[in-house]
């Protein structure tokens, strides 16, 4: 059916032309990989993974898995704990184990103490949610979680001695 193809072709040629003249140019989106940070990022419904089995590890995603959004969601929470806790350590009388938070602590007051606990948790935990199919990442997070675990465990045995002393 040759009337069919012509039409097509003389559509295509159209749809081209008018483009043209609009002055837009498209490029297809998949000719590169998903930046780092996009406008989809934490939004966005392109993919969770790669689309080939190749693809499944080092690419950046706009999705992150139901695991990986709780892993972060609780690094932030603890760390936001950890610091309620150790604050009000420090106020019954003890003193800051970590030398760098202490430094901030001694040299900045609580304010600088505040703002660095969440300043040095928070952008690792987004470097690491953002590189989340990166090899060793989620071990990583998974490693962090644990700690801080273990962290707020200490806590709650160090305000146990503290009300029985």
């Amino acid at each position: 059916m040759p009337g069919i193809a012509d039409s097509s072709a003389r559509f295509q040629n159209a749809a081209e032309d008018a483009l043209g003249a609009a002055g837009r140019v498209f490029t297809d989106r998949r000719s590169r990989p998903t930046p780092m940070l996009s406008r989809y990022w934490l939004r966005g419904r392109r993919r969770e993974a790669g689309r080939r089995a190749a693809d499944a590890q080092h690419v950046y995603v706009d999705r992150y898995t139901r695991m990986e959004t709780a892993v972060v969601l609780w690094l932030i929470v603890a760390s936001i704990a950890d610091l309620g806790l150790t604050l009000l350590h420090l106020e019954q009388g003890g003193t800051e184990a970590n030398p760098i938070m202490d430094w901030f602590l001694t040299h900045g007051g609580t304010a600088a103490f505040i703002g660095a606990k969440l300043a040095l948790t928070a952008v690792p935990t987004g470097f690491l949610l953002l590189h989340a199919r990166f090899r060793g990442t989620r071990p990583a997070l998974l490693g962090l979680a644990l700690m801080y675990a273990a962290l707020l465990g200490y806590h709650a045995v160090a305000a146990w001695d503290r009300l029985g002393a």
